[in-house]
């Protein structure tokens, strides 16, 4: 089947995925916008985070395993917006350029249909290609299994892998990180798994030192792709893992990938791990009502002792559906996610000493990517925006945005919609500096059919209403992660 074959959404589906311009510097004159730009955005920018390159020597690389991309939307005094984009030039990366094909087997992805082609096992294929950060001068492109790359804050040229001096040095380190701006710390966690999973979490300050470190070991395999802070305490749900030994075996010979390798335990209980942050004490196992598997958080808070935690959560969650992923030869399937059940936004609470947990779902809607103030990482918060659908039985690929406000959890949701065949990103919080309830909000809509991307500006107070401005873009990939950056 060709993207021909596909249906429109489909079609519209693929484009937004696979789209690769390469290196731009482009300026999108004021005249050219759809609405003004907001002065209180003006001097700020946008920077995201997602692959780049997955059509690679005539295979379709899984897209987890494709190349890192920054773009930084910079928006100026005059109303125009400045679009940079750079290639994360990765190891990886370099070969894979000069060669033009793939060259290193990923986590989703092998290097040639036959198993002899794939008996190879290097170091992980770090793509850089997940989250951005500013971080101690300089921006963080994170990846899911390695330290970070450093980019130059301005040109985005990669100045080369960051360890912090070593810290890092082959440490499974998750892309996600915590910013505790109080502290003025950027929170790292580090994953090894075996019979028992190793987390440690490394907090660095700006002089980019290791100030904090704390290592503890749980029961079984766990999967984490983020985690949530407090200040007392390190968040995160126990997400239990099996092997499919036969899966794992094709994968040793070359024929499977890593990420048909491994499911959820769906038989063991939910659980939460609160393990104490800068002070000595064993990790706390707070049951959950079920079953739970989560990929993002929203944000975690203390309140009168007790810890608060809002999560994507899915009761049951299978891998191999991602982005609608079918094998290097075959289109995306953006249908394949709707065969399993979404994820829910929910709030779990936690007594002070309790070894048990209550949840309450938030929103009937499937959500995800869930954002709140850039500066409320381990505080409570007014509000949270995430993507969703608007058809709330399925989640991604996401057509809508969504805001709500979690001072009052009875109160509906705010949603905009686009076409089915126009998918929506991350939602980001531009805060205003008078109110931490006020500002904009910043999403890129993806258009393949019409071969376009648009960044779309919202009253933050006033969602529904949409967008308040739209700048026009060529046909950007869709991105993974980014960031609301105000410090230039």
């Amino acid at each position: 089947m060709t993207t021909a074959d596909l249906s429109p959404r489909a079609r519209a589906w693929n484009a937004s995925l696979t789209a690769s311009p390469g290196p731009l510097d482009l300026t999108i004159d004021r005249a050219r916008l759809e609405g003004d730009l907001p002065a209180a955005l003006r001097g700020g920018r946008v920077l995201s985070n997602g692959p780049g390159w997955t059509h690679i020597g005539g295979r379709l690389a899984h897209p987890f395993d494709g190349h890192g991309y920054v773009r930084a939307f910079e928006f100026l005094e005059d109303g125009a917006v400045r679009l940079r984009a750079r290639f994360v030039q990765t190891r990886v990366y370099r070969d894979e350029a000069a060669a033009q094909r793939l060259v290193h087997r990923g986590l989703g992805t092998n290097l040639g249909p036959h198993f002899w082609q794939n008996l190879q096992f290097g170091s992980p294929r770090n793509v850089a290609n997940t989250t951005i950060t500013r971080w101690g001068g300089r921006l963080l492109a994170g990846w899911e299994g390695g330290p970070p790359h450093a980019l130059d804050p301005d040109s985005l040229e990669t100045t080369g892998v960051e360890t912090f001096g070593g810290a890092l040095e082959g440490q499974a380190t998750l892309a996600h990180t915590k910013h505790d701006v109080a502290r003025r710390r950027l929170v790292h966690c580090s994953i090894a798994m075996g019979p028992k999973t190793k987390l440690t979490f490394r907090e660095m300050n700006e002089r980019n030192e290791v100030v904090d470190t704390r290592e503890v070991a749980v029961p079984g395999m766990l999967f984490a792709h983020d985690f949530a802070i407090t200040p007392n305490w390190y968040v995160l749900v126990s997400n239990p893992l099996k092997v499919k030994f036969g899966q794992f075996a094709r994968t040793l010979v070359g024929a499977s990938t890593l990420i048909n390798s491994i499911t959820a335990d769906g038989a063991a209980p939910g659980a939460v791990y609160l393990v104490p942050r800068g002070a000595p004490g064993p990790v706390r196992t707070v049951t959950l009502p079920d079953h739970a598997f989560v990929v993002h958080y929203g944000n975690a808070f203390e309140r009168e002792g007790s810890v608060h935690l809002d999560a994507c959560l899915f009761h049951h969650f299978e891998f191999g559906a991602e982005f609608g992923f079918r094998g290097p030869d075959a289109p995306l399937d953006p249908a394949l996610p709707d065969t399993r059940a979404p994820q829910r936004l929910f709030r779990i609470t936690i007594p002070a000493e309790a070894t048990t947990a209550t949840w309450q779902q938030l929103v009937p809607h499937g959500v995800d990517f869930p954002r709140v103030h850039p500066a409320h990482d381990g505080l409570e918060t007014p509000l949270l925006f995430a993507a969703t659908r608007a058809d709330t039985r399925h989640s991604d690929p996401f057509d809508s945005l969504l805001s709500l406000d979690l001072r009052d959890l009875a109160k509906p949701p705010q949603v905009w919609s686009t076409p089915t065949s126009v998918f929506v990103g991350e939602p980001l919080f531009a805060p205003s500096a008078a109110r931490d309830d006020a500002g904009y909000v910043l999403a890129m809509l993806s258009d393949g059919l019409e071969g376009c991307s648009t960044l779309a500006v919202f009253d933050a107070t006033a969602l529904a209403a949409g967008p308040v401005c739209r700048v026009p873009l060529p046909l950007l990939p869709y991105a993974f992660h980014g960031a609301w950056d105000q410090a230039r």
